[in-house]
């Protein structure tokens, strides 16, 4: 079997309680953290708008959104910038403030196991053999959806 359909190169995202774990292909870069325009609506875990390549990009907090605790940590934030799957045409990207620099982790099919259940914007939480937290993959699409709907991409 071709190694491709064994395993997945994935970045666990670190953020204050349980890190994120995403695919390679879902991350478009990690950038320096900036708030070009605060939000002026929307949910809590919507913080507003980043430039990214000339593009204005929203910016949420994942922290927030999954309702873990946002300790001041001593690192400066970040942006990672993810490719929205939603399919919208008002919406390319969607920038994360994290803590951190994700790092990278080759994902292998027997060393992965469902760790709980899904949740608003968790598609799944997971154990892998070698990590000591669960990581939580998040439902993109979900986020995107929740954007659409507090109608912060309007404009």
């Amino acid at each position: 079997m071709s190694d491709a359909l064994e395993s997945l190169n994935g970045l666990v995202v670190p953020l204050a309680e349980q890190p994120l774990l995403l695919p390679n292909v879902a991350v478009a870069e990690l950038v320096g953290y900036r708030l070009h325009q605060p939000a002026a609506q929307g949910p809590a875990w919507f913080l507003g708008w980043t430039l990214w390549r000339d593009q204005r990009v929203p910016l949420i907090d994942p922290e927030v959104l999954l309702g873990q605790s946002s300790a001041d940590q001593p690192q400066a934030p970040r942006s990672l910038i993810i490719n929205a799957v939603g399919g919208s045409s008002s919406l390319s990207f969607i920038a994360m403030r994290i803590r951190g620099i994700p790092r990278s982790k080759k994902v292998l099919r027997g060393e992965i196991e469902a760790a709980g259940s899904a949740s608003e914007f968790v598609s799944q939480p997971v154990s892998l053999a070698d990590e000591a937290d669960i990581l939580l993959i998040p439902d993109l699409a979900a986020i995107e959806q929740a954007l659409e709907q507090a109608g912060v991409l309007r404009g």
